[in-house]
């Protein structure tokens, strides 16, 4: 049996990023491979066996006063006894003094890329904010991106959810042999009536659901919505990044644009959408995808937002984020075709059923053991 130890420095509470460090970790629980799950501490739901918090209960409060102390004690606890496993699965966020700790017991790294390398994003970024004729606000610095460089020297295999983040590591020169292809994956249980259809309606509901940030493009799509002149609403679900409210002021006071914040149930969000855009600019790969697709919308995408999952012209269409002219057309055609929505979104809600965690899980441990035997 193939043991590996994984190491999050964030609280485990099974949603946004931890809902995919959990996921993962809590299906290699066989015979085959058993992995054991560090952090700094998680919700009640989220206990058990195979999951070790760092800090004790009755000193949360004291170590969360600093936002440091939590990763520290974390990754001190990790390292303690890393010696009874083959292997490390290390999540971002971590310091690269642990990964030269791990690298030096000469333990396996598996290393999860949730986005693009820094260098590239930070590039992306740039530009989007320039467009905008606005100061980058992003948190990608000389200095965080030497320092994913230099853990990339000493981690043997980087998990990589989307085609477009294998092709930024290969142009950052990681070799092709350290890159393994994945996914992300989605819950069907969290979505109890995700089989459930919307009433029939005259109007068009488009959805966008997450961060409103420049970096996933929603600008842009009010851009093309206002163009597009389509009889409907652009629903936009999430909280807004500031630099959205202050460019796109005028856009988002229009009757035919509904601004909600981010709730913890979203679920009705989507069952009450036609189709999904999501034009983002720089990816991993995006969970609202699956969610979506496995509540059977059609998905209208950037290259980076259909993050590999979405296939063009059987799942949605994918679409240049900056091509304006091509997001106008794309609204408008599945706007104005029922019976392409209810093709592709068939074909989306089938493909996402390949796309449960389980299944995914499945597909990257046999990824590790494969590597592991190779080894």
């Amino acid at each position: 049996m193939l043991k590996l130890s994984a190491l999050s420095p964030i609280h485990c509470n099974d949603r946004a990023i931890s809902h995919v460090f959990f996921s993962v970790c809590k299906e290699w629980q066989h015979p085959e491979l058993k992995a054991r799950m560090v952090v700094p501490s998680c919700d009640r739901s989220c206990r058990g066996s195979n999951i070790v918090e760092a800090i004790p209960s009755f000193l949360k409060k004291l170590y969360y006063r600093s936002p440091s102390l939590p990763k520290i004690k974390t990754e001190k606890r990790f390292l303690k006894d890393l010696k009874d496993f083959d292997a490390a699965y290390l999540w971002p966020g971590l310091s690269l003094d642990t990964v030269k700790s791990v690298n030096k017991q000469s333990k396996p790294i598996f290393w999860e890329r949730v986005n693009t390398c820094q260098r590239q994003a930070k590039s992306i970024l740039d530009d989007a904010y320039s467009r905008l004729e606005l100061q980058p606000q992003h948190a990608i610095t000389p200095e965080t991106i030497k320092n994913e460089e230099q853990k990339l020297k000493l981690v043997d295999f980087l998990f990589c959810p989307s085609p477009a983040v294998v092709k930024s590591f290969q142009e950052a020169g990681v070799p092709e042999e350290k890159l393994l292809l994945t996914t992300e994956g989605w819950s069907p249980e969290n979505f109890p009536n995700y089989n459930s259809h919307k009433p029939p309606s005259e109007e068009i509901n488009i959805l966008f659901l997450g961060f409103a940030c420049v970096r996933k493009g929603t600008h842009l799509l009010l851009q093309a919505w206002e163009r597009a002149g389509i009889k409907g609403k652009l629903t936009i679900f999430g909280r807004l990044e500031p630099a959205i409210a202050q460019t796109c002021s005028h856009l988002l006071e229009r009757p035919d644009v509904v601004h909600f914040d981010y709730a913890l149930d979203y679920s009705s969000a989507y069952r009450q959408a036609d189709f999904f855009a999501f034009p983002s600019l720089e990816e991993g790969s995006a969970l609202v995808i699956y969610e979506a697709m496995g509540h059977g919308l059609p998905i209208l995408a950037s290259p980076m937002g259909g993050g590999g999952v979405v296939r063009d012209g059987i799942d949605g269409i994918i679409l240049d984020p900056y091509d304006t002219d091509a997001w106008v057309e794309g609204l408008r055609k599945l706007s104005n075709s029922p019976d392409l929505r209810a093709k592709m979104g068939a074909a989306a809600r089938q493909r996402a059923l390949e796309l449960t965690w389980p299944q995914v899980a499945a597909r990257r441990g046999k990824q590790i053991r494969e590597k592991m035997q190779a080894k």
